[in-house]
């Protein structure tokens, strides 16, 4: 399984969250210590000890 996450580089720390729970972000010294941390994230995701606040659909745009 694969899931997508973006990050940018803060003052100090690699920031990233997942494309698809922004609301949740959080830092690591490189990237493989930034996955670690959203590995954690997602789990916490899964188990329910946080809640996702965010919904996302797609809308169709004529063209």
């Amino acid at each position: 399984m694969e899931i997508r996450y973006c990050y940018e580089q803060g003052e100090k720390f690699l920031v990233g969250w997942f494309e698809d729970y922004p609301e949740y972000s959080t830092q690591g010294v490189d990237i493989a210590d930034l996955e670690q941390h959203l590995l954690e994230i997602y789990r916490w995701i899964q188990d329910g000890t946080l809640e996702v606040k965010q919904r996302h659909r797609v809308l169709k745009v004529a063209g």
